[in-house]
């Protein structure tokens, strides 16, 4: 029977870096959510386009805020998926 070896350390350095995209993530939602966006005044009023602007402003960023809880949603199943594996490994080496 053939056996493989498994590099638990580049698992471990893999979810690093995995937990490192995850906090990004996290912090372009925050972003996302808070810093962007003008103030309702900012443009002036007076003419029809500006509500249009704004309406358009507000699908970017609550769409801007999905991707990010996507790709965040998506970063931590996988996380949790390879944290499981290197565990199993780990303890069928024990």
């Amino acid at each position: 029977m053939q056996r493989y070896q498994v590099d638990l350390d580049e698992m471990d350095l893999a979810l690093r870096r995995l937990y490192d995209v995850i906090r990004r993530l996290d912090g372009a939602a925050s972003k996302a959510r808070h810093e962007t966006g003008l103030a309702r005044d900012s443009l002036g009023a007076g003419f029809d386009e500006v509500h249009e602007f704004y309406g358009e402003q507000a699908a970017v960023k609550a769409h801007m805020e999905n991707v990010a809880a996507q790709l965040c949603a998506f970063a931590e199943e996988f996380a949790r998926k390879l944290k499981w594996t290197r565990d199993a490994y780990e303890n069928a080496d024990s």
